[in-house]
């Protein structure tokens, strides 16, 4: 259970979040029922089975074409935005 918490704690930090001693076990249960859900899974026969990029074999066919309106030019864009590096919008690094 200790590495488990250790484990938990330190890819907390790397997501920027803060866990507490008192969120740990109900952490570490749900994570658990998590590890057990993957280890059924990894049971599944998959031979011979080609991976899927979505989830269903039907195609849509009710998508409509994108078409472009009130383009913004791109300095236009760029001239509100806080901190802006090689033409494009800098943002803030949210996980490490």
């Amino acid at each position: 259970m200790e590495n488990k918490e250790a484990m938990l704690k330190k890819l907390g930090l790397k997501t920027m979040f803060n866990i507490s001693d008192e969120e740990m076990p109900e952490l570490i249960e749900e994570y658990d029922i998590f590890m057990n859900h993957v280890a059924v899974l990894e049971k599944i026969d998959t031979e011979g089975v080609d991976p899927l990029a979505y989830p269903y074999e039907i195609e849509t066919a009710f998508l409509r074409e994108d078409e472009p309106v009130d383009i913004i030019s791109r300095e236009d864009v760029l001239k509100n935005a806080k901190c802006v590096e090689d033409n494009q919008i800098k943002v803030p690094k949210v996980v490490k």
